[in-house]
């Protein structure tokens, strides 16, 4: 179900699908928005993952931030996402500029 919620004090448009599994978290690339993740890959995980998505700044529902585009201020807004809508280890997905995003958490936060 898709709601606001807040994420290191700001507004973050935030995407859930709930079931047992293991953590999951979509990263869309630039240009794009948490929707493009609905016709072709969420319908192979999210039977068998928790999975967690949402807008990165400045992209679909979620506001511009200063530096909104830049990779380091992106990878700060994921892993406070981690930190405080999915509270637990997940598996990264992302492509284009969410594979970097996704690449730099797991240096940052292995």
């Amino acid at each position: 179900m898709p709601e606001y919620l807040e994420v290191a004090g700001q507004k973050v448009f935030s995407y859930e699908w709930d079931n047992n599994g293991e953590a999951l978290v979509l990263l869309h690339g630039g240009l794009s928005q948490t929707s493009h993740w609905d016709s072709y890959i969420l319908p192979a995980v999210e039977d068998d993952f928790h999975v967690f998505a949402y807008d990165r700044a400045g992209h679909g529902f979620t506001g511009q931030r200063e530096k909104s585009f830049h990779y380091q201020c992106q990878t700060d807004e994921a892993i406070a996402y981690l930190d405080e809508v999915v509270k637990e280890p997940a598996h990264l997905i992302g492509y284009s500029d969410g594979g970097i995003v996704a690449l730099m958490v797991a240096m940052q936060r292995p």
